[in-house]
């Protein structure tokens, strides 16, 4: 060589740069598909959980519901409780018992103040404004 011709430089070849780029891409996106197969069973697992609880307490609840209305089932049978229910709500008497009813008007039974402060309360309970 003479030392008038240049001396060749030397290039990394840019071959296996790219190669790296590519294999660490090629990493990447099955990292990620790895992580996606893992994270949607993960995500229908918690919304099924979700959804046993939920369904757990409504079960709890008409549970309690059942047993309640069991017990007013039961009371119902006793002859007493069947006696006062109708004594009370259906004004229901035994033979030779006599029935008395009281018709009060509200608006003869309360007489309010000339001062009261609410004029509503006399409309509601005589329809007279007071």
């Amino acid at each position: 060589m003479s030392a008038e011709e240049p001396t060749p430089i030397r290039t990394k070849s840019a071959r296996p740069r790219a190669m790296a780029v590519v294999a660490g891409l090629i990493v990447t996106i099955a990292a990620v598909g790895v992580v996606a197969v893992l994270l949607l069973p993960w995500q229908n697992l918690s919304s099924q959980r979700r959804s046993i609880d939920h369904a757990t307490e409504t079960l709890a609840r008409l549970q309690a519901e059942t047993s309640h209305l069991d017990q007013r089932v039961a009371e119902a049978k006793d002859p007493v409780v069947v006696e006062r229910i109708a004594r009370e709500q259906l004004s229901l008497v035994r033979e030779g018992d006599t029935l008395y009813r009281l018709n009060v008007d509200p608006a003869d039974a309360v007489s309010l103040p000339l001062a009261w402060p609410l004029p509503g309360v006399a409309h509601l309970l005589g329809g007279a404004d007071r």
